[in-house]
């Protein structure tokens, strides 16, 4: 049987109280009938005293199983720290890198209100080059704009020739979507598995109302332009 100082289960040590209390039943039955045998061999006067002696062995079995479970329940999940203890196992991975996410420094200042110190009432000034920092991930919202391109015209002074500064690549040629609009689509269908319609949705949330017909025709554009590749 395993030793009660070897287990840190709780409900292990459930189990094993139950298995000591049956044994103990089984002793104390045990008991009893050799008392009771003990007792037609000497006549009955041994038998009284055969029955103190068994009630004090209960007794003290009684009080063993007390301070038995008692220590186990007590000490068992407060370990003192001792220079030979194992440090506690810790759980998760931990904060992860993520070297690919944009860096941004948000300094946070006490307020003036609160620059009085605690101790002698006096003014808190800041300490040069001194922070405490943490990091934190935040999610900065999807956003559609309307841009409006606004292309210079250009002529000679002779009137002989009107030229316009070029605008943007379109996938569709006079079409209203940027290429990253059509790579935006594509990627969250093909990538993310995001049906149009359910992105047509999204972006009506987000104040961009398209159907999905047009969501389509960019997907198709984009895939005329990459077919050569």
């Amino acid at each position: 049987m395993r030793s009660l100082d070897t287990i840190q289960d709780p409900d292990t040590l459930r189990s094993f109280a139950v298995l000591l209390q049956k044994e103990n039943d089984r002793l104390h039955r045990r008991m009893q009938d050799l008392v009771c045998e003990i007792a037609a061999l000497r006549g009955h006067t041994e038998a009284g005293r055969l029955q103190l002696e068994l009630e004090g062995l209960r007794e003290q079995m009684a009080k063993m199983q007390r301070r038995l479970f008692a220590e186990s329940s007590e000490k068992r999940p407060h370990v003192p720290e001792t220079a030979s203890a194992e440090p506690p196992v810790r759980r998760g991975h931990g904060p992860r890198e993520q070297p690919q996410l944009p860096m941004v420094e948000l300094i946070h200042d006490l307020g003036a209100d609160k620059r009085c110190c605690p101790a002698c009432a006096g003014e808190l000034v800041p300490m040069n080059g001194q922070f405490e920092e943490s990091e934190e991930v935040t999610v900065v919202e999807r956003s559609f704009v309307l841009v409006k391109h606004r292309r210079a015209k250009y002529r000679c002074r002779c009137n002989g020739a009107v030229v316009t500064a070029p605008g943007p690549d379109k996938l569709i040629p006079g079409g209203r979507y940027s290429v990253e609009f059509a790579v935006e689509v594509a990627a969250a269908k093909y990538l993310d598995h995001l049906p149009l319609e359910r992105q047509s949705r999204q972006m009506a949330r987000e104040g961009l109302v398209v159907d999905t017909q047009t969501l389509w025709n960019q997907i198709e554009a984009l895939a005329r332009h990459l077919l050569p590749t």
